[in-house]
């Protein structure tokens, strides 16, 4: 690959001072951290998943080494596992945070009712709002057809009218943050499980295709699927100011090798 030897130096490069790709922090659950089902407690093929490998060899513009403080575990206690994160993300100060899936277990999870929820959702919010850089955050999906698998539980996943109620309380509270910037991410779920065409700022994945982006466990992407998810991230926050498109490779291949090649490189989980 023409560009893998300078995708590895370019989150090694200093970070330009002013850049708002500086120092990237990672925050969330297991489409973050990775997760492969037959590797619970990590191994090499849930490195290939971790989302900061792709987003790294994605961004061109000088900066840190993606900071990946996403848990697998992240599910069994969200709201204390979510404080602790945003605290050690601040601590960073970073310029830019990645948190496309922390809402997720803040909707899913154990739950009474509609109700609990949806406080529990709101919560989960709250503990954003100590991040005052750009923040990028995911449309809950729906993710129900995971109940297939066993990897989910139907008593996890809430009801068509709580996950629409938490998914308008999510765009209302962006909209109250103007550093919010959300991520299409229910919209990517449903079309890898349809296996429908899926674009990204003019990349295209066809019909029949797009089934290969999302794991047999029906919710965590494939190590292809964590770079068009990267992309989709980058698609989103290069349309907040600051953050330019020219600034990412937008190559699907050469993303996907070069951010293979650096989870290879790294030692098992």
């Amino acid at each position: 690959m023409l560009l893998l030897a300078n995708a590895g130096k370019t989150s090694a490069q200093p970070a330009a001072t002013n850049s708002p790709w500086q120092r990237i922090v990672m925050i969330g659950a297991s489409a973050s951290a990775g997760f492969v089902f037959s590797e619970p407690f990590g191994g090499t093929n849930t490195m290939q998943c971790r989302l900061n490998y792709y987003l790294d060899a994605a961004v061109q513009a000088p900066h840190e080494p993606v900071k990946n403080l996403a848990s697998a575990l992240f599910f069994l206690m969200p709201e204390p596992a979510g404080r602790m994160q945003v605290e050690q993300a601040v601590k960073l100060q970073p310029t830019l945070v990645v948190a496309v899936d922390f809402p997720f277990w803040f909707c899913y999870g154990q739950g009474t009712n509609d109700a609990e929820r949806l406080q529990r959702f709101d919560a989960g919010l709250k503990l954003l709002e100590s991040i005052k850089c750009p923040l990028v955050l995911g449309i809950v999906p729906d993710a129900s057809f995971a109940t297939n698998t066993g990897i989910l539980s139907p008593a996890q996943v809430p009801s068509s009218t709580a996950l629409a109620a938490a998914n308008v309380r999510l765009k209302k509270w962006a909209v109250a943050h103007p550093q919010v910037v959300l991520v299409p991410l229910a919209d990517f779920m449903h079309k890898a499980m349809v296996n429908e065409t899926l674009t990204v700022h003019g990349l295209t994945l066809p019909d029949g295709k797009t089934r290969t982006i999302l794991q047999n466990d029906f919710l965590h992407p494939t190590p292809r699927g964590a770079v068009w998810l990267a992309l989709g991230i980058l698609d989103a926050i290069t349309k907040h100011p600051g953050f330019s498109p020219a600034e990412v490779r937008w190559n699907v291949e050469e993303i996907f090798r070069a951010g293979s090649q650096a989870a290879l490189a790294k030692p098992k989980l």
